[in-house]
C-alpha cells in the first residue's frame, strides 16, 4: 500500500512538471531571443528525455512489483 501511495504522489509531481513545461516554453518564446530560446529548449528537451527514461523505469518497476506481490 505504501508503494502505491508514493507512486500516486510521484505521478502528481510528474503531471505538475508537464504543466510547468508548457509555461516555460511560452515564457522562453516571449522573453528570450530566438537563438537563446532554442538553446534553452535544447536543454529542456534533453531533460525531458531523461524524464521519459525515468518514467519507463517506474512502469517496469511497478509491473515487477505487481507480479511479485499481487499475483499470489
Amino acid at each position: 500500500m505504501d508503494y502505491y501511495m508514493r507512486l500516486t504522489t510521484f505521478h502528481s509531481q510528474f503531471r505538475a512538471i508537464g504543466v510547468n513545461y508548457n509555461q516555460v516554453v511560452k515564457h522562453l518564446k516571449t522573453v528570450f531571443t530566438e537563438k537563446t530560446a532554442l538553446a534553452l529548449l535544447y536543454k529542456l528537451e534533453k531533460a525531458t528525455k531523461e524524464l521519459v527514461v525515468t518514467h519507463k523505469q517506474i512502469v517496469d518497476l511497478t509491473r515487477e512489483f505487481e507480479e511479485k506481490y499481487l499475483t499470489k
